[in-house]
């Protein structure tokens, strides 16, 4: 199984002209269901943000980085997202009071060491908010956010209020970069294709499709006869796993308890990850 390492190059368009260096933003560690990042505020190189289970750590290696953290401090080593700007140590991210999310290298507000950026200026005042793994940035007052991480708990990602999910059922997908949970386990659709369930207690993987390296793909589960009953299906539509037969009806998956993934169709187990008791 592969670790996700975000190897990719991101043009950053600061917008605002230079400003000088603030003090860090008091309370960035704080546990809270929603965390903000206010504007002028800093996420300095070693802080962190956390809510629910998600933790947003500026990394002393420059990448801002959103991983899995159980409420006991486990926290799973595969990254759920990255701003990809590691070899910078002492970067940090600033919350412009343009509205632009930008990391920067250290000690630095200049254009030119921008390292990575949300394209979000043009929107005075506007805010970072952390919500169960979904990163998004918001204007001041009202309207549409102008960008998403589109990452987090599944399906309620990007609707605020989220609360632990548990369960897919049809036309309730898990997109790439999200999760359902149990108080044992998530079961994550990792961006490089894989489906992985984690262990809490430690964030060992203790089951996997073992499809990494493959398309982005949406986890789906489906009533149609015509399609498996569970399946992992690419932008294209093509399925790039599936796990079950077709023909079934009133199906739902379930995170459960014991550390199970179960697909249950008309009330009936119909099919198991096999990791009962593993949790």
């Amino acid at each position: 199984m592969r670790k996700n390492v975000f190897r990719r190059t991101t043009a950053a368009l600061v917008g605002a002209a230079a400003i000088a260096l603030m003090a860090p933003a008091t309370g960035a560690s704080a546990a809270t269901d929603v965390a903000d990042l206010r504007s002028g505020d800093k996420l300095l190189s070693g802080q962190s943000m956390k809510s629910g289970e998600s933790v947003l750590v500026m990394q002393t290696d420059g990448n801002l980085v959103l991983y899995l953290e159980s409420s006991t401090g486990t926290r799973v080593s595969t990254a759920m997202w990255s701003t990809g700007t590691y070899g910078n140590p002492g970067a940090y991210a600033y919350m412009q009071e343009d509205g632009n999310l930008v990391v920067y290298r250290q000690g630095s507000t200049a254009g030119s060491d921008a390292l990575w950026s949300s394209r979000t200026w043009s929107n005075p005042g506007g805010h970072m908010t952390l919500n169960w793994g979904d990163i998004t940035v918001w204007p001041a007052r009202g309207g549409n956010a102008p960008w998403d991480s589109r990452t987090g708990l599944a399906p309620a990602v990007g609707f605020g209020g989220a609360t632990p999910e548990a369960s897919i059922t049809s036309g309730r997908n898990v997109e790439a970069g999200q999760w359902i949970q149990s108080n044992s386990v998530w079961l994550v659709n990792q961006a490089d294709g894989n489906l992985v369930l984690y262990r809490k207690r430690d964030g060992a993987a203790i089951w996997a499709s073992n499809t990494a390296n493959r398309s982005q793909s949406s986890l789906v589960v489906s009533n149609s006869q015509n399609d498996p009953a569970l399946r992992m299906r690419d932008s294209s539509g093509q399925t790039t796993w599936s796990a079950t037969p077709k023909g079934t009806s009133d199906v739902y998956g379930t995170v459960q308890d014991d550390a199970n993934f179960v697909l249950y169709s008309n009330g009936s187990a119909l099919w198991p990850t096999g990791t009962w008791g593993k949790g």
